[in-house]
This record gives structure tokens, C-alpha cells and sequence, in this order.
């Protein structure tokens, strides 16, 4: 198989809340990644674009968690619920930006992308409370060799031939919520991290040795 392609984007932002879909309960905890349906998701409300396939990774020692407590208000009913708290991730100590590496698979639809950058876009929740802004700067292409170790991000198990994996050695399952329109959504079976993938070196931490 030849070496993936991908456009290489830098993103930064001051407040990220990526929240795990939990039913029911009060607190929200956050993830440290950027899963692909999150970047489909904002790629298709800023640009239009609907055959966008991009993963995006935290860049280690440029963020902390913090928690931010909230009431949503019921405007049926015109009152608050109760008091929800969502951990979201801003600059770390000494650093000016949360950063992270966004990687996008090359195709004829991702053009508008390099076109517009520097440009903004928003990720996650809580977009109206100030979370989410981020500058997305295109840095260049990029080819990867193949490795085997540990998936780093999450994405679709549909996609996993899209971005170059040719082979899930053990999965770790769960379920990403894929936006289906700006209003709604279904979930999908994911690979999330920790998954042992054969795949771009870029989609790996950590290298995996076969048991003997």
C-alpha cells in the first residue's frame, strides 16, 4: 500500500470542552483528543464540506484540566436544571494557547481548506459560553510509513480504511456521536486510544511488539 497523505494543521485555542456522552448525572469529564467526528462535524458548519476526514491530537504539555460549573436553562419551563460541571482543558501553566497537530486526509474536497487557512472554527460544547474558538493554520503535506503500535485518537471503525490502518490488531471499542446535520446526530462504532493498530506512524504512541 502507498505511504497516506495528509494536510498538516496547526490548531490553537484558549478554552476546549470535548465532553464524553454520558447519560444522566452531573458531571461531564473531558477527552484528550479531537475524534474525527468532532472535526467532520465543524468542517461541515464552517465550510460546507461533507467528505472531510481529519483526526486531531493534543499536543502534550500545552494544556490543563479545569472545571466549569453551569445550570442549563429549560426554556419550556423557564427555569434552570441542575447544576452541571464539565471539565474542559485551558493553556497550561506558562504556555499562551492550548495546541494541537490536526491531520487531514488529502482529497480533491479538502482544497477550500488550505485555500482559506489561517481561518477560525469552533470545536466542542459550550460555544456560547466562549469555549471552542480556534485558529487552524495549514502547515503542509505530509506522507507517513506504516507502524504498529497504539492509536493515539479515536475515528470510526468505517474509517479506519480511509486513513491508511490496514490492520486492528485489538481494538478498544466505543461509540462516537456522528452529526448528521447541525441539529442531530446517531452514534457509530469507534476505535478509541489504546486500540493496536497497523497504521500511519502519525496515528501511533507508543510502539507495539508481538508477543513471542
Amino acid at each position: 500500500m502507498d505511504n497516506k497523505t495528509f494536510l498538516h494543521f496547526e490548531l490553537k485555542t484558549q478554552a476546549l470542552a470535548i465532553g464524553e456522552r454520558v447519560k444522566g448525572g452531573t458531571f461531564r469529564p473531558c477527552i484528550e483528543t479531537i475524534p474525527t467526528s468532532t472535526l467532520k462535524g465543524s468542517f461541515r458548519d464552517h465550510f460546507g464540506l461533507e467528505d472531510v476526514l481529519a483526526i486531531g491530537f493534543l499536543r502534550e504539555g500545552t494544556y490543563q484540566k479545569e472545571i466549569f460549573t453551569y445550570a442549563p436553562f429549560d426554556s419550556f419551563l423557564g427555569t434552570a436544571n441542575l447544576p452541571i460541571s464539565l471539565e474542559y482543558l485551558k493553556p497550561a501553566n506558562g504556555t499562551k494557547a492550548i495546541e494541537a497537530d490536526i491531520y487531514v486526509v488529502k482529497n480533491e474536497a479538502v482544497k477550500l481548506l488550505v485555500k482559506d487557512a489561517p481561518t477560525e472554527i469552533s470545536l466542542g460544547a459550550l460555544k456560547s459560553k466562549g469555549f471552542g474558538g480556534c485558529e487552524l493554520r495549514y502547515i503542509g503535506e505530509i506522507k507517513t510509513n506504516l507502524k504498529v503500535g497504539y492509536l493515539k485518537g479515536r475515528l470510526l471503525e468505517d474509517e479506519c480504511s480511509a486513513f491508511g490502518i490496514t490492520e486492528v490488531i485489538k481494538p478498544c471499542y466505543g461509540y462516537l456521536f456522528y452529526p448528521t446535520s447541525e441539529v442531530s446526530g446517531v452514534y457509530k462504532k469507534a476505535l478509541f486510544e489504546g486500540s493496536i493498530i497497523e497504521g500511519p506512524e502519525i496515528l501511533i504512541k507508543g510502539e507495539y511488539k508481538y508477543d513471542s
